[in-house]
């Protein structure tokens, strides 16, 4: 784990964001997934706020407000004080209302996240030489 923080630390700001959003976007395939993995980046990882930052810089303002509103969610089901529970993704099946919150979060974030990707692979064809190092023979 160390070796990849090294790594990280290295990127600049907009390697940075695209290395969090796909870490997580690679990681939602699945409405269960969507639900456990966007709680582990929150209460395990703590890597929500990069994420939400990398949205920011790539002026994704729409996705961090979406962002917000599943931190909102997985915060008032999983946080009892300053204490978590344990997340699981078998929760949408015990509750639901938490089911429905969550089904209508992803269906959101799913269409959000092909508009971002489209934003930010268009940023990376105008700024090739930010982000991609092309070595001539």
């Amino acid at each position: 784990m160390a070796a990849k923080t090294e790594i990280y630390r290295q990127l600049h700001e907009g390697q940075q964001a695209l290395f969090l959003f796909y870490s997580y976007h690679n990681h939602t395939k699945s409405l269960a997934e969507f639900y456990w993995f966007s709680a582990y980046n929150i209460i395990e990882i703590k890597s929500w706020n990069g994420i939400k930052n990398g949205m920011r810089y790539f002026n994704q303002n729409e996705m961090v407000d979406l962002l917000d509103d599943i931190e909102r969610l997985i915060t008032s089901k999983n946080k009892v004080g300053d204490t978590w529970r344990e997340v699981l993704p078998t929760d949408l099946e015990k509750d639901t209302i938490l089911l429905q919150r969550t089904e209508e979060l992803y269906a959101k974030y799913q269409s959000k996240a092909q508009e971002v990707i489209s934003h930010m692979n268009e940023m990376i064809r105008q700024n090739q030489e930010m982000y991609l190092e092309i070595i001539e023979d």
